[in-house]
């Protein structure tokens, strides 16, 4: 009987994934697929309405099935698709596909995608870009007419994305040839025929953003994988906040009592000049953490993996902090990583300009630590090799953001970064990271406005407006995931004091350990993966 059901449950997750990625190309194409390259896929509210039937057709599935028959590895998975899709079914209850204008992130996103690409397989790429372009005007036109009344911080990211038009078709046109230039013309025209569209359309009510207080709740229990209730989760954040802020304020005492750190930070900001140019600082960085990992025995280090550190090009500035990190597609063969460096130096003509611009950078052992190794490289290649063919296809920020700071906590705690600057930046990363659970949880609760969030963040971290409102802009779009940051790393804390304190284990065992099952909430393999 066990049997027949752990078959059945096989089915369901083959059957539901085999439909969506082939209604979805575009999504299969970044994870690796080559029958998605080069298609943008069928949009609109009748494909929109195809999927919603789709996700209620699995779930009813789901809901059905004995549970109680099925494997441990399959009880994740199991939790990891009713997660995706009641999300999924929530957004489209809540018209977010009507709210929403992000159609034109999806093509650049896509052509970016190819334009990475175009590096090693300039022919396969190339194809790919122009397929992508000849379904653009289609796509875009199919898009417009869903959003009938866009949020408005939603429409303000469009026109922002909108701006980077004419830098990133020039980059296509550079990659293609001269006979592909109406091609190009004809997207580049949708792409404005969008905007206008979109820009026509009444304004949303303000803050539609919002995802209410009860579907939070159920996101935090079903995608963070936490029995808190939402008061629970802002008392923690509440003496987080005065547990963090204290071991900030007696180690930024050591250099100057009663300065901030984010005075203090910057007094060392601008001392710091390294040698030669700043795209060879993070190679050397990102080796010699890697490295220190290494020796200190904390983590195994994938095998057959690539991480490149690359410049971010000229078109693709504007949309870069100073790094960022570019997984590979878990069905790639080639398992290459790709650790981004926006060094605005280049854009700068003195001295004067080109170092300030430098000294952004200041802290890149963290960052290093953050984006490659034991970072988000080292976690997403190894998740890409579980045996569970489509594991790496559930994401949980619970996990994947709680294991980079994990990483930074290392980093100071293993001492592998002995600079006395380092602890601080870290101590004041994690702050923030802190203050994202209270302004995501009164964001998407409806306690906060945007506007509020984006003051709670100038005041309570010292960000500046523009900052602020860059970060807010995420968070409204991303329900649960900012506040996943510190909430994964207290759940990885919390573990790490019952594995290796409790039972012994070595360091390293208990990283493997967690890493050894994808990217899913802590809760459930603490359930699920522990004898």
């Amino acid at each position: 009987m066990s049997e027949n059901t752990q078959n059945h449950f096989e089915g369901i997750l083959d059957g539901y994934f085999e439909v969506a990625l082939r209604e979805n190309p575009a999504w299969a194409n970044t994870l690796g697929l080559r029958a998605g390259e080069g298609k943008l896929g069928v949009t609109g509210l009748a494909a929109a309405k195809r999927g919603q039937k789709l996700r209620q057709r699995t779930l009813v599935k789901l809901e059905n099935l004995a549970a109680h028959e099925l494997s441990a590895e399959q009880h994740l998975d199991r939790l990891a698709l009713r997660a995706m899709l009641l999300a999924e079914c929530e957004d489209y209850e809540r018209g977010v596909h009507r709210l929403e204008p992000d159609a034109v992130d999806c093509v650049f996103g896509m052509l970016l995608h190819e334009l990475q690409r175009g590096e090693d397989e300039p022919a396969r790429a190339k194809r790919n870009v122009r397929g992508l372009l000849k379904e653009t005007p289609r796509y875009l036109a199919q898009s417009a007419k869903m959003i009938d009344r866009p949020e408005r911080v939603w429409r303000k990211i469009m026109q922002q994305s909108v701006a980077g038009t004419g830098a990133l078709f020039g980059a296509v046109e550079t990659f293609l040839e001269s006979k592909d230039a109406k091609l190009i013309a004809s997207a580049q025209r949708a792409v404005g025929r969008y905007h206008d569209s979109v820009m026509a359309r009444p304004l949303a009510p303000r803050n539609s953003f919002a995802l209410g207080a009860e579907r939070l709740q159920r996101r935090v229990r079903d995608e963070l994988g936490l029995d808190y209730t939402l008061g629970q989760i802002e008392a923690v954040a509440l003496a987080e906040a005065d547990r963090i802020g204290g071991l900030l304020k007696t180690a930024c005492a050591k250099h100057g009592k009663g300065k901030s750190a984010e005075t203090i930070i910057e007094r060392a900001r601008a001392k710091w000049n390294p040698e030669g140019e700043l795209l060879e600082v993070y190679r050397a960085e990102t080796n010699r953490v890697a490295k220190g990992f290494k020796a200190a025995k904390a983590v195994s280090f994938p095998k057959g993996d690539e991480l490149q550190v690359r410049l971010v090009p000229e078109f693709m500035r504007h949309l870069y902090p100073t790094a960022a990190y570019s997984s590979p597609g878990p069905f790639e063969k080639r398992q290459r990583g790709i650790f981004w460096v926006n060094d605005l130096s280049l854009t700068k003509t003195t001295v004067a300009d080109k170092l300030a611009e430098v000294q952004q950078h200041f802290g890149i052992s963290l960052t290093s630590a953050h984006e490659a190794y034991p970072g988000h490289h080292l976690q997403f290649v190894t998740a890409n090799t579980h045996a569970r063919k489509w594991r790496p296809l559930f994401a949980h920020a619970v996990f994947y953001e709680g294991w980079t700071l994990w990483c930074e906590q290392m980093m100071t705690d293993l001492k592998i970064d002995k600079s006395p600057w380092t602890h601080i930046i870290q101590l004041h990363d994690a702050l923030w990271r802190v203050h994202r659970i209270l302004v995501d949880l009164r964001l998407q609760s409806g306690r906060y406005t945007y506007e509020q969030g984006v003051k709670h963040l100038q005041k309570f971290v010292g960000f500046t407006k523009a900052r602020a409102e860059a970060d807010v802009n995420w968070y409204t779009s991303s329900p649960a995931v900012p506040m996943s940051y510190w909430l994964g790393c207290l759940e990885n804390a919390r573990l790490h004091k019952r594995l290796v304190q409790g039972r012994g284990w070595s360091l390293k065992q208990f990283n493997d350990w967690l890493l050894s099952f994808g990217t899913l909430p802590q809760s459930w393999l603490e359930k699920y993966g522990l004898d």
